[in-house]
């Protein structure tokens, strides 16, 4: 296939990317460069890019031209941000999956896969979390990503547009940049720099850390599945504490710092933990990197 990706330039997109061409696929991606870490890595993989903003229809509808399947990407992923910028997040994570849905089907696009988030839950009534799970988002980034799926939903039920919507839990790996990334990435520049961890909160919420080399899995996965329309979590179906994780970065690179705490963040949930049964039951996805 001809695989558009927008936001492929950044962290999970660039692995995307890469798993797509490994997979025989051609692809396109469609970025607009503002925050883009691996632009660089894909000029040199010759990747064919459309310098394009999401909150562009008519730019959109260019990019998508001669391709069979998106995968959606694109966004912006602060939960503290979206709380300063409430109108941004909304523009370029609500409005901008409209705009790639209208021009996916002005462009007769077979499938869309859209990445959204675990932070559509919002503070879970129980854990293991399944996707029939309440949606109450409590940060203004989790209600964005929860407005897209539910154009999804719309553009399926009332266009017959193939789509699948992947619920991300909390992605890490390689190039992950510690300004926007989770606390994994956060954790390794600190600790890089000889400097003790910073942890909000207590430290005993815990988090399902996924392996972003698993999600690009989980993304081709969906791009071929016979699935007209299904949503799906991508996590590992662990739960690890921050205190956890921080003795385990520590050992790794011989440091024992006393951590400084600080106040819980805005927005954070308390626990949060994939069912991946349904992803792995219709997808075939099992995660296999920790």
């Amino acid at each position: 296939m001809r695989v558009a990706v927008t936001g492929g330039a950044g962290f999970i997109g660039y692995w995307t990317v890469r798993a797509l061409l490994e997979s025989g696929h051609e692809v396109r991606v469609v970025d607009n460069l503002s925050r883009a870490s691996f632009h660089d890595k894909l000029g040199e993989m010759g990747v064919d890019l459309s310098r394009v903003d999401v909150r562009d229809l008519s730019g959109l509808r260019s990019a998508l031209e001669e391709c069979d399947a998106v995968l959606h990407l694109a966004a912006l992923i602060s939960v503290n941000e979206s709380a300063e910028k409430p109108l941004l997040y909304h523009d370029v994570n609500a409005t901008g999956t409209l705009n790639l849905l209208k021009a996916s089907l002005d462009a007769g696009i077979r499938r869309v896969v859209y990445s959204s988030s675990a932070a559509v839950y919002g503070e879970p009534e129980r854990v293991p979390i399944d996707e029939d799970h309440p949606t109450r988002p409590i940060s203004i980034y989790g209600a964005s990503k929860l407005s897209g799926e539910l154009y999804c939903r719309a553009f399926h039920e009332t266009y017959g547009l193939s789509v699948v919507v992947l619920r991300y839990f909390n992605v890490y790996g390689p190039g992950q940049s510690p300004e926007y990334a989770g606390v994994i990435a956060k954790f390794a520049e600190r600790l890089s720099r000889g400097m003790p961890l910073v942890i909000y909160g207590d430290g005993k919420q815990t988090r399902d850390f996924i392996h972003v080399r698993d999600v690009a899995r989980a993304n081709l996965l969906a791009l071929t599945s016979d699935v007209e329309f299904g949503v799906y979590n991508v996590g590992s179906g662990r739960a690890t504490s921050v205190l956890e994780l921080a003795e385990i970065m520590q050992k790794l690179v011989g440091l024992n710092l006393e951590p400084k705490f600080e106040s819980p963040q805005p927005g954070d949930v308390r626990h949060s933990v994939a069912d991946v049964s349904r992803a792995r039951r219709e997808l075939g996805f099992c995660p296999t990197l920790r």
